[in-house]
């Protein structure tokens, strides 16, 4: 990649790696003559702030440091321009960066930005927000609450089953009304999960048919159901293998509206992007990821 490299980096990120990973990145980059700035975040927002500055300064490249919310972030200063979203992955459970097949290990996503090539996928939107991996409602919508904030000693999948043991006992559903190019479905949810790409949690694949190179978002709705049922489905869910159960039900779209009785907070890439009634939508080829060359 040619022009300039700005590093957003979390430095609270892989339990305080983050500006270790993103100076070993740097130093990396800078070793192989490429024209690198870290600007670490201090408070929530910056990241986002940060990406946008970056659109107007001149920068070919602006590379998060972190996990998914600082993607996030990073992707809601950059959605819509030319400027290329690079990831480094030092979060809990960096699930756009294994849809984009970026590696962990900070001296293979440096070569990433080195040698690999850009091009555009698609994002979702939900409201005014633009999410990379899956916008969730219900049951893990509340799991993703606990992580958020920091309710949970643990990272990836761990914290999802620590989350579940904990909600298990007290969730009781939401009635959703859900409308899009499928037509309108009225049920009581366990969850909703609308994807861009396919896993959430540290690699759990919630929607594994997503693509976020098809221009559109599949859904996942699990009817409400006895805890003891819940057990039997959930452990599907780690490797896709749920939507075959006569309680899960699998969509496609390219926009679609949630309504439920009480406001309902809405996460996207773990992240809170408001409540219901909420409008999704899929904007195809609306964000520029440096990726590897895909492999022969």
């Amino acid at each position: 990649m040619t022009g300039k490299i700005l590093i957003v980096a979390n430095p609270t990120s892989g339990s305080g790696r983050g500006m270790r990973y993103a100076e070993r990145v740097r130093d990396l980059l800078t070793a192989n003559h490429a024209a690198v700035e870290i600007r670490p975040t201090s408070a929530r927002g910056e990241a986002e702030a940060f990406a946008a500055d970056a659109v107007h300064e001149g920068y070919a490249c602006v590379a998060a440091c972190g996990g998914d919310g600082t993607v996030h972030e990073v992707v809601n200063g950059l959605a819509g321009t030319d400027v290329a979203l690079g990831i480094l992955p030092c979060g809990r459970g960096n699930d756009f960066a294994r849809a984009m097949e970026i590696p962990s290990a900070p001296e293979k996503a440096a070569s990433v930005l080195l040698q690999g090539h850009v091009r555009p996928f698609d994002l979702g939107k939900v409201n005014d927000r633009y999410f990379a991996t899956v916008v969730t409602l219900g049951f893990d919508s509340e799991v993703a609450r606990l992580v958020y904030e920091g309710q949970v000693p643990f990272k990836g999948t761990a914290a999802y089953l620590w989350g579940l043991a904990r909600m298990l006992r007290v969730y009781r559903g939401e009635a959703l009304r859900m409308t899009g190019d499928f037509g309108t479905i009225d049920q009581t949810v366990l969850l909703a999960a609308t994807g861009n790409t396919c896993t959430y949690g540290g690699g759990i694949r919630i929607a594994p048919n997503a693509s976020p190179a098809d221009g559109a978002l599949d859904i996942c709705l699990v009817r409400m159901m006895s805890a003891s049922r819940i057990l039997r489905v959930l452990p599907r869910v780690f490797w896709g293998g749920h939507l075959t159960h006569p309680d899960v039900f699998s969509y496609r779209t390219g926009s679609l509206s949630m309504e439920t009785e009480r406001p309902v907070v809405l996460f996207a890439d773990g992240e809170p992007v408001g409540e219901t009634p909420a409008e999704i939508i899929a904007v195809p080829g609306a964000l520029r990821v440096a990726c590897p060359f895909p492999s022969a």
